[in-house]
């Protein structure tokens, strides 16, 4: 399926029409439990669309994770970018290398056992982002809930959230990091929501252990900045001193750190003792973004802050310090509990911003439920002061309008355009990819010559192994003489093919025409 603009339009209107609805039971019938519901089955949808939308892997970074998880389907504990190296590689190289510990597993797990069970794909790989999204709305509605005592907060943020852009535009891949910051944001947000079902839970213990598991978890998908909520749970036990000392809570607290540690130190332990190069040099990678900057990704101290904007939308962004001010004032809400989520959100915007040298745009993502969770109080606190009787009669089409404004329609339908040339490179590219007949001639053939970086595609869509570049006519002498064949497309843009390979009777010219 490819929809372009028109198509996009009509779906994402179809869609629009369920959150009206549901929109309208909430803040007009009361009907809380069928408003959060329809919430939900819109959320899904909307996500189950962006899956959809885009019939190809995105660039940065899609293709890489897409490709590591279907290899991952046949071999869980062995992941690799490229099953079998033709040529050298080196190490350090974590897009074009063998065993690839770019990133924690828990994420390509995920999409290994989707495509698993429903075929390798686009929509099946991208499919544990839509159920963690859709579960993600209901974490944050009770989150809320539970937090400020306010249903109509716990809805608009959750209804925010379900619509909001820039996440499902990270389930569509089309964003860098796509599926790994979806899963990281899932993974941090349920454990900040089982924090707060343990605070008000007569029996805490299953929770510190849950939120210990999705600490774990979230360790496992990118790293200790998953520990967040540990931070959080100790500021909160320092300000509850005065209330007089409660060992049964700071047990609590090292239970669930205990937990979480049993979750994520497996694998570091294993990859340590199983490919000890490739794990000392993903290690002092990790590290290396702290001080210095990677790959180009620099940026001032302000740049995390810059970024909010385009995540949450510009016009939200005048409703955050109302929010903060009602949050900490409310009478009814937990203040410990407050200022522990708050300090939160300063810690990693802090640690990203001024600390760590290396900036990309959803490192403070992480903490986005909670910022969801201040603009809808900011909003709510703003609309519950005004008493016109009209206004109260209308007031759910502006919660609808606020709704659209978070999901950008123009923005998902615009990059869908019959016009965007780069969307239609990728998916004329994608077609030949799909389409390349490997039973023939091409059986059995290494293909050189894709265009640069979409033999991951090829890799991914096809049993085959390819390379977006020819060796030097040494290198392809000496795999000749170990046996393997070749194929290579023909000349492409600025890929020439030179003449010890053109003119090789023995090696295939694939004459499909990549753009």
């Amino acid at each position: 399926m490819i929809l372009y603009s028109g198509q996009a339009l009509l779906a994402v209107s179809g869609i629009s029409l369920l959150v009206f609805l549901s929109v309208y039971l909430h803040f007009v019938k009361g009907k809380h439990s069928a408003a959060i519901l329809l919430l939900l089955l819109s959320g899904f949808l909307l996500r189950l669309l962006m899956a959809a939308i885009d019939p190809y892997l995105h660039d940065w970074d899609e293709r890489f994770h897409a490709l590591v998880a279907k290899n991952m389907i046949r071999h869980p504990f062995l992941p690799m970018m490229r099953t079998d190296p033709v040529f050298p590689y080196r190490m350090e190289d974590w897009c074009c290398n063998h065993i690839w510990l770019h990133k924690q597993p828990l994420f390509l797990w995920q999409m290994a056992l989707s495509m698993k069970i429903f075929g390798v794909n686009e929509v099946s790989m991208r499919l544990p982002s839509v159920l963690m999204g859709t579960l993600s709305v209901y974490f944050i509605y009770d989150m809320a809930l539970k937090w400020l005592k306010n249903r109509n907060i716990a809805f608009l943020a959750a209804l925010l959230f379900a619509v909001s852009y820039y996440q499902l535009e990270l389930t569509s891949g089309r964003f860098s990091l796509d599926q790994n910051d979806v899963a990281f944001a899932f993974y941090m947000t349920a454990s900040f929501w089982a924090f707060t079902r343990y605070l008000q839970a007569s029996s805490r213990l299953k929770w510190a252990v849950l939120t210990g598991v999705f600490v774990g978890a979230a360790v496992l998908v990118k790293w200790l900045t998953g520990i967040l909520v540990f931070g959080g749970w100790g500021l909160y036990l320092l300000l509850a001193i005065r209330e007089g000392p409660k060992w049964k809570d700071w047990r609590d607290l090292g239970i669930s750190l205990l937990t979480s540690v049993f979750v994520f130190l497996p694998w570091q332990l294993y990859i340590m003792y199983r490919f000890p190069q490739e794990s000392a040099l993903t290690f002092e990678y990790n590290r290396r973004h702290i001080f210095e900057v990677l790959e180009g990704h620099q940026g001032s101290a302000w740049y995390h802050l810059a970024q909010m904007p385009a995540i949450y939308g510009r016009f939200f962004l005048l409703f955050i310090p109302i929010g903060i001010y009602c949050v900490l004032r409310a009478k009814q809400v937990n203040k410990k509990l407050s200022i522990a989520f708050l300090a939160m959100i300063a810690v990693i915007y802090f640690f990203f911003s001024v600390i760590v040298q290396t900036k990309m745009p959803s490192f403070a993502f992480p903490v986005n439920a909670l910022i969801w969770i201040i603009i809808a109080a900011g909003i709510m606190a703003l609309i519950e002061r005004i008493q016109w009787k009209a206004f109260l009669r209308l007031r759910y089409l502006l919660f609808f309008l606020l709704a659209i404004y978070a999901l950008k329609p123009w923005q998902i339908i615009s990059y869908r355009s019959v016009n965007n040339a780069e969307r239609n490179k990728k998916i004329h590219n994608t077609r030949i990819y799909k389409s390349l007949d490997l039973s023939g001639d091409l059986k059995g053939r290494v293909i050189l010559n894709c265009k640069s970086f979409e033999e991951n595609e090829l890799m991914f869509y096809r049993d085959v192994n390819a390379y977006a570049w020819y060796p030097a006519e040494k290198e392809l002498d000496r795999a000749k003489a170990r046996g393997y064949r070749f194929a290579a497309f023909a000349n492409h843009g600025n890929y020439r093919l030179p003449a010890y390979i053109s003119e090789d009777e023995d090696i295939l010219i694939i004459d499909n025409d990549l753009q």
